[in-house]
């Protein structure tokens, strides 16, 4: 009898689980900036995406980058607030913006990513920021990254 009732717990538990991507970005995680100017890099390159300096060594020309009032980008019939496309060396160069929440896509070919960002005074004056569009791996690793470089 006892047997039975264990077994029946489990199932019931098991039954309550929901199965989840390994790798859900947070929504409402807010890179702070001053400025949103950077280069956009990344490639798929299999096992090899572990090492950063790798994958972050290839510029990804003639991107595009959407930028959205935040949080319009989750919804699919916005139209995107900015647009910018990346040089032939993965520059890019949003200009003066208002201060705010914003959504900024990133794409080129397969390759994508996006991340919630907030143009704010308060935050160290930026520099650059780097885009890193390399596709992840299941453990969250081997791309998908926003980094700030500071003055």
């Amino acid at each position: 009898m006892r047997r039975r009732r264990a077994l029946a717990l489990i199932v019931a538990f098991c039954s309550l689980s929901v199965p989840g991507s390994a790798c859900e970005w947070a929504r409402g995680y807010f890179y702070q900036v001053t400025v949103l100017r950077g280069r956009v890099v990344g490639r798929s390159l299999g096992p090899l995406q572990y090492w950063r300096w790798l994958r972050q060594s290839f510029v990804v020309p003639d991107a595009e980058l959407l930028l959205f009032q935040y949080p319009e980008a989750y919804n699919t019939s916005s139209k995107p607030t900015v647009r910018a496309r990346t040089d032939e060396n993965g520059w890019f160069d949003f200009g003066a913006l208002p201060n705010g929440h914003y959504t900024l896509v990133a794409r080129s070919g397969a390759l994508g990513a996006w991340f919630d960002v907030e143009i704010t005074p308060a935050a160290a004056r930026t520099k650059q920021v780097l885009i890193d569009v390399s596709p992840n791996f299941p453990d969250c690793k081997g791309g998908h990254q926003f980094l700030v470089t500071s003055f």
